[in-house]
């Protein structure tokens, strides 16, 4: 026959856990320091977490250590930045772990900290933070922080002690004085006359009138009786189909001479030069802040003589003096015969390189001396003999 064994209420069930062991959700963690350029590569969201001191970044080890805490965050980097797990965190090259430095309440039999001890959570509900009727009033640092310890979930520090600690002093504004300076030309330099990054060609416009020709005009302008020198500049008119008398031609008249530098903190440049030609004109700038640096110039007519340049701006000035030089060029024309003897009397032609030709006659001694400021490049031949019966000697 079958019996029923005894129950024996001695011995506590094989599955009873235990009540009053507290369990340990106080991990002992050691946070990494970041450079300022690791802290200026995370997102925006990781940033505001290390800036509030809420969070605080942890290395490779102690992420490891933490990967089953749910507080730990892990954070990696493909084309952006993302949130992902333990696993995708410790396979991938750039990548965050952080972990809260507010601490938080045990898992079980939680409590809320008080000047750091650990009372339970309805010890904290039956602190001096109830009310009048016995009940701590809602949306309070210490509701709030009671709240979250029986939830299991992080506190929250007081925010208005929290923002009262991190409010920065306003700094100074800082004055800055306005400022002047010239770049070109520098100071005791000497410019001359002829095409370039500086200097350059200026032109005017001329009504030519029935008295006069376009010969005439390029004899007046540029020293030259050649009427291609105007021609050159005016589409539409040559030689072959001159101009009229009434037409406005454009001609060259002297040149302009680059004048540049830099000013801060001034809406405004006056520029005053003083020489041979004379002049003031007044620049308008964009508005920048205090600190950034402007850049202003301008060309200004110029003829050969010493120049002096002030620049005002709000009452800085700066100042420059250089020298302007027509540029000069000089040939020794010699015609000697097989047996070293001169030529005497022998025509020559003078080609310039701005299609003027200039011709003359060699002295008793067969020589010559020519200079002018177009002479660069120019080509000299003889006009008497055939280009076969002389050629260039040793120079």
């Amino acid at each position: 026959m079958l019996t029923k064994d005894p129950v024996n209420l001695n011995y506590p069930p094989l599955f009873e856990q235990p009540h009053d062991e507290l369990e340990n959700s106080q991990p002992v963690v050691t946070f990494s320091h970041l450079s300022r350029a690791q802290f200026c590569q995370l997102p925006k969201v990781l940033q505001s977490k290390l800036q509030s001191n809420l969070f605080g970044v942890v290395d490779k080890y102690q992420a490891a250590c933490l990967r089953d805490d749910t507080r730990s965050q892990y954070w990696v980097k493909n084309k952006e930045w993302q949130k992902v797990s333990y696993s995708a965190y410790k396979l991938a090259s750039t990548r965050v772990a952080i972990y809260p430095k507010q601490t938080q309440a045990p898992t079980k039999y939680s409590g809320a900290i008080n000047n750091g001890s650990i009372a339970s959570s309805q010890a904290a509900l039956q602190s001096n933070n109830f009310t009048n009727k016995g009940v701590i009033a809602p949306n309070t640092p210490a509701f709030i922080n009671s709240q979250a310890a029986a939830q299991n979930t992080p506190q929250y520090i007081n925010q208005q002690s929290y923002k009262a600690k991190t409010t920065k002093k306003p700094r100074p504004a800082q004055q800055y004085t306005p400022a002047i300076r010239i770049y070109k030309p520098e100071l005791n330099s000497t410019m001359l006359l002829k095409a370039s990054h500086t200097v350059r060609q200026n032109f005017t416009t001329h009504v030519l009138s029935a008295a006069e020709t376009v010969e005439q005009l390029a004899q007046q302008y540029t020293g030259y009786k050649n009427a291609n020198l105007i021609y050159d500049y005016n589409l539409g008119y040559s030689e072959r189909k001159p101009a009229k008398a009434g037409t406005s031609l454009i001609v060259p008249n002297g040149w302009k001479l680059n004048i540049e530098g830099s000013c801060s903190n001034s809406r405004s440049v006056v520029i005053q030069w003083q020489g041979p030609t004379s002049g003031q004109i007044t620049l308008q700038l964009e508005k920048k802040r205090p600190d950034e640096v402007s850049f202003w110039q301008h060309y200004a007519e110029v003829k050969p003589g010493i120049y002096n340049v002030t620049v005002t701006a709000s009452g800085a000035t700066d100042t420059t003096t250089f020298t302007v030089e027509q540029p000069t060029l000089a040939y020794e024309i010699e015609l000697l015969d097989e047996a070293g003897e001169p030529q005497a009397n022998m025509g020559y032609k003078i080609r310039l390189r701005n299609g003027h030709i200039i011709t003359g006659q060699l002295d008793q001694n067969g020589y010559a001396n020519v200079s002018g400021p177009d002479f660069e490049n120019a080509k000299v031949s003889f006009f008497e003999l055939d280009s076969e019966d002389w050629s260039v000697g040793k120079v």
